[in-house]
């Protein structure tokens, strides 16, 4: 029985044009089960499009470029005390510095599972092993330094950088023109 549940599960797939903020993966066979026909055809209609490296260091990437429009338009809505959006702010901000904390001790642990792993390899003389796991290892580093390149650049708060600040920001202004202009057409 457990060999036709295999064949049953559910698809996953990243089939959005943009990317997300988690693990880019929507599930995509949340509806009523289709005639076979109906899935063949199906299947040959779906485009999967992978987003960065598949590493770590895009969740980073991700949450930068986050819309925190809506987000800032629905506080507006709520409490259109500047301090409000002041302290929301900060909270992003404090959520992309663990952010980047998080995705930084991944990658040294990483690095410490690779180096023993290269160093397994030499001994037994699978160099060509040993040479893969190199370069992994290399790509883990640049990543590392990207990583203090964007904390870096964060905490100069460079443009490219905060761009969910700004979109929160955008929002929060539209929720509080949206409230003027309820108050004065109720007036």
């Amino acid at each position: 029985m457990a060999l036709f549940n295999l064949f049953n599960s559910k698809q996953v797939v990243n089939s959005d044009v943009t990317p997300e903020t988690d693990n880019n993966l929507q599930v995509v066979s949340d509806e009523k089960e289709a005639p076979v026909e109906e899935k063949k055809d199906e299947e040959k209609k779906i485009i999967t499009i992978t987003w960065g490296t598949g590493m770590p260091i895009d969740v980073i990437f991700n949450f930068i470029h986050k819309n925190f429009e809506e987000e800032g338009f629905q506080d507006a809505l709520i409490n259109q005390d500047v301090a409000y959006r002041e302290i929301k702010e900060n909270i992003i901000c404090n959520d992309l510095n663990m952010l980047f904390k998080r995705i930084v001790l991944r990658y040294k642990n990483d690095i410490r599972e690779v180096e023993i792993r290269i160093d397994n390899a030499r001994k037994a003389y699978a160099l060509s092993a040993a040479a893969r796991l190199d370069s992994l290892k290399q790509t883990y580093e640049e990543h590392l330094s990207e990583i203090k390149e964007m904390q870096d650049l964060f905490a100069a708060e460079d443009p490219k950088m905060m761009t969910m600040i700004e979109s929160y920001r955008r929002g929060f202004l539209k929720g509080i023109t949206a409230t003027t202009i309820e108050f004065f057409e109720n007036k």
